[in-house]
Protein backbone atom coordinates (compact mmCIF):
# COMPACT_ATOMS: atom_id res chain seq x y z
CA UNK A 1 0.00 0.00 0.00
CA UNK A 2 2.58 2.47 1.12
CA UNK A 3 4.97 1.59 -2.25
CA UNK A 4 1.69 2.44 -4.03
CA UNK A 5 1.52 5.71 -2.99
CA UNK A 6 5.34 6.54 -2.97
CA UNK A 7 6.35 4.48 -5.88
CA UNK A 8 9.55 2.82 -6.40
CA UNK A 9 12.58 3.64 -8.34
CA UNK A 10 13.01 5.30 -11.53
CA UNK A 11 8.84 4.41 -12.79
CA UNK A 12 7.34 6.60 -10.69
CA UNK A 13 4.19 8.72 -11.58
CA UNK A 14 4.47 12.39 -10.59
CA UNK A 15 1.76 12.11 -8.35
CA UNK A 16 4.44 9.59 -6.31
CA UNK A 17 6.90 12.00 -6.83
CA UNK A 18 4.75 14.55 -5.58
CA UNK A 19 4.31 12.65 -2.54
CA UNK A 20 7.30 11.73 -1.93
CA UNK A 21 8.74 15.24 -2.17
CA UNK A 22 5.76 16.19 0.87
CA UNK A 23 6.89 13.65 3.05
CA UNK A 24 10.35 14.50 2.22
CA UNK A 25 10.14 18.47 3.23
CA UNK A 26 8.28 16.86 6.63
CA UNK A 27 11.02 15.11 7.44
CA UNK A 28 13.59 17.49 6.45
CA UNK A 29 12.17 20.29 8.58
CA UNK A 30 11.76 17.30 11.84
CA UNK A 31 15.67 16.49 10.86
CA UNK A 32 16.68 19.95 11.54
CA UNK A 33 14.57 20.62 14.63
CA UNK A 34 15.95 17.56 16.26
CA UNK A 35 19.51 19.12 14.67
CA UNK A 36 18.57 22.11 16.32
CA UNK A 37 18.41 25.94 15.63
CA UNK A 38 22.48 26.88 15.12
CA UNK A 39 22.91 24.41 12.36
CA UNK A 40 21.43 27.65 10.26
CA UNK A 41 21.87 30.13 12.52
CA UNK A 42 26.13 29.68 13.21
CA UNK A 43 26.96 28.48 9.47
CA UNK A 44 30.47 26.98 10.99
CA UNK A 45 31.95 24.58 8.80
CA UNK A 46 30.51 22.07 11.33
CA UNK A 47 26.86 23.09 10.75
CA UNK A 48 27.06 23.40 6.87
CA UNK A 49 28.27 19.59 6.94
CA UNK A 50 24.60 18.90 8.32
CA UNK A 51 23.25 21.34 5.37
CA UNK A 52 24.89 19.67 2.93
CA UNK A 53 24.85 15.98 3.70
CA UNK A 54 21.01 16.30 4.42
CA UNK A 55 20.25 18.10 0.94
CA UNK A 56 22.46 15.76 -1.01
CA UNK A 57 20.96 12.59 0.26
CA UNK A 58 17.53 13.95 0.39
CA UNK A 59 17.28 14.43 -2.78
CA UNK A 60 17.53 10.55 -3.67
CA UNK A 61 14.72 10.29 -1.39
CA UNK A 62 12.48 12.67 -4.10
CA UNK A 63 13.61 11.45 -7.06
CA UNK A 64 13.56 7.74 -5.93
CA UNK A 65 16.97 6.55 -6.85
CA UNK A 66 17.74 5.02 -3.65
CA UNK A 67 15.42 2.77 -1.02
CA UNK A 68 13.08 5.33 0.49
CA UNK A 69 13.84 3.72 4.50
CA UNK A 70 17.69 3.72 3.73
CA UNK A 71 17.69 7.13 3.33
CA UNK A 72 15.66 7.92 6.27
CA UNK A 73 17.76 5.95 8.00
CA UNK A 74 21.10 7.55 6.76
CA UNK A 75 19.53 11.46 7.25
CA UNK A 76 18.69 10.11 11.14
CA UNK A 77 22.30 9.19 11.99
CA UNK A 78 23.43 12.27 10.49
CA UNK A 79 21.40 14.25 12.72
CA UNK A 80 21.92 12.50 15.62
CA UNK A 81 25.87 12.62 15.16
CA UNK A 82 25.16 15.98 14.95
CA UNK A 83 23.41 16.57 17.69
CA UNK A 84 25.80 14.06 19.92
CA UNK A 85 28.30 16.29 19.06
CA UNK A 86 26.93 19.30 19.74
CA UNK A 87 26.21 18.06 23.23
CA UNK A 88 29.80 16.88 23.72
CA UNK A 89 31.36 20.14 22.45
CA UNK A 90 28.81 21.78 25.07
CA UNK A 91 30.42 19.75 27.74
CA UNK A 92 34.24 19.62 26.16
CA UNK A 93 36.39 21.79 25.30
CA UNK A 94 38.94 19.52 24.36
CA UNK A 95 36.05 17.74 21.82
CA UNK A 96 34.84 21.15 20.91
CA UNK A 97 37.95 22.57 19.99
CA UNK A 98 37.99 18.99 17.59
CA UNK A 99 34.80 19.48 16.24
CA UNK A 100 34.32 23.29 15.78
CA UNK A 101 37.80 24.85 15.94
CA UNK A 102 39.15 27.67 17.64
CA UNK A 103 39.01 31.04 16.98
CA UNK A 104 42.16 32.91 15.61
CA UNK A 105 43.72 36.28 17.29
CA UNK A 106 44.63 38.72 14.10
CA UNK A 107 44.80 42.00 15.90
CA UNK A 108 45.78 42.53 19.48
CA UNK A 109 46.25 46.25 21.18
CA UNK A 110 46.69 47.53 16.97
CA UNK A 111 49.02 45.21 16.13
CA UNK A 112 48.41 42.44 13.37
CA UNK A 113 49.87 39.04 13.97
CA UNK A 114 50.69 38.62 10.18
CA UNK A 115 51.78 34.79 10.94
CA UNK A 116 48.04 33.77 11.83
CA UNK A 117 46.37 36.28 9.23
CA UNK A 118 48.63 33.91 6.74
CA UNK A 119 47.97 30.59 8.90
CA UNK A 120 43.93 31.35 8.45
CA UNK A 121 43.92 32.80 4.58
CA UNK A 122 42.72 35.68 5.61
CA UNK A 123 43.87 38.90 3.37
CA UNK A 124 44.89 42.40 4.74
CA UNK A 125 42.05 43.62 2.60
CA UNK A 126 39.44 40.63 4.66
CA UNK A 127 40.84 42.32 7.44
CA UNK A 128 39.75 46.01 6.40
CA UNK A 129 36.50 45.04 4.91
CA UNK A 130 36.02 43.76 8.61
CA UNK A 131 36.55 46.53 10.57
CA UNK A 132 34.46 48.65 8.29
CA UNK A 133 31.79 46.17 8.43
CA UNK A 134 31.59 46.36 12.02
CA UNK A 135 31.52 50.06 11.65
CA UNK A 136 34.73 51.07 12.97
CA UNK A 137 37.46 52.92 11.34
CA UNK A 138 40.24 51.40 9.36
CA UNK A 139 43.15 52.66 11.36
CA UNK A 140 44.28 49.75 13.15
CA UNK A 141 45.88 51.13 15.90
CA UNK A 142 42.26 51.61 17.18
CA UNK A 143 41.48 48.04 17.38
CA UNK A 144 41.78 46.16 21.05
CA UNK A 145 41.42 43.28 19.14
CA UNK A 146 39.99 41.49 15.95
CA UNK A 147 39.52 37.42 15.72
CA UNK A 148 38.56 34.69 12.75
CA UNK A 149 35.74 33.21 14.74
CA UNK A 150 35.06 29.44 14.47
CA UNK A 151 32.08 30.55 12.44
CA UNK A 152 34.26 32.28 10.03
CA UNK A 153 33.63 35.55 10.45
CA UNK A 154 35.63 38.10 11.66
CA UNK A 155 34.64 40.03 15.14
CA UNK A 156 36.56 43.24 16.16
CA UNK A 157 36.21 45.09 19.42
CA UNK A 158 37.77 48.96 19.12
CA UNK A 159 40.02 50.01 21.93
CA UNK A 160 37.91 52.15 23.89
CA UNK A 161 40.67 54.45 24.92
Amino acid sequence: MIEDLIGTGITMTPLQMGVRAFFVFILALVFIRIAGIRTFGMKSSYDNIIILMLGAILSHAVIGDSPFYSILAACSVIVLMHRLFAILSVHSDWFGKIVKGEKTLLVKNGRVHWENMKDALISHKDLDEAIRLAGHPEEHNEIECAYLERNGHISVIKNEK
